[in-house]
């Protein structure tokens, strides 16, 4: 008896709608937004400054970042970086 081709085994994937993608991505950029609000208003409680060109960019980059991980891995990722924060 011979075993069956490899792809007659694998299950099909099915191409996600580009609705669904663009949602996890915004999801996750928001998350990346409100994590670096929060660390960023830190800053002028601990007495150092952050100027305000590197608090946007720094949020951008990392509202980017948690997009693309949370477009990557799904919503678990979420669960994980906000769970890091104090």
């Amino acid at each position: 008896m011979n075993p069956l081709p490899p792809e007659v085994n694998t299950p099909e994937l099915k191409p996600e709608k580009v609705g669904s993608l663009i949602k996890r991505f915004g999801i996750g950029a928001i998350t990346g937004v409100a994590i670096a609000a929060l660390y960023w208003s830190y800053t002028g409680w601990f007495g150092y400054a952050e100027p305000i060109t590197t608090g946007i960019i720094g949020s951008l980059i990392l509202a980017i970042f948690c997009g693309l991980l949370t477009l990557k891995w799904g919503y678990k990722i979420l669960g994980d970086l906000l769970g890091l924060l104090p």
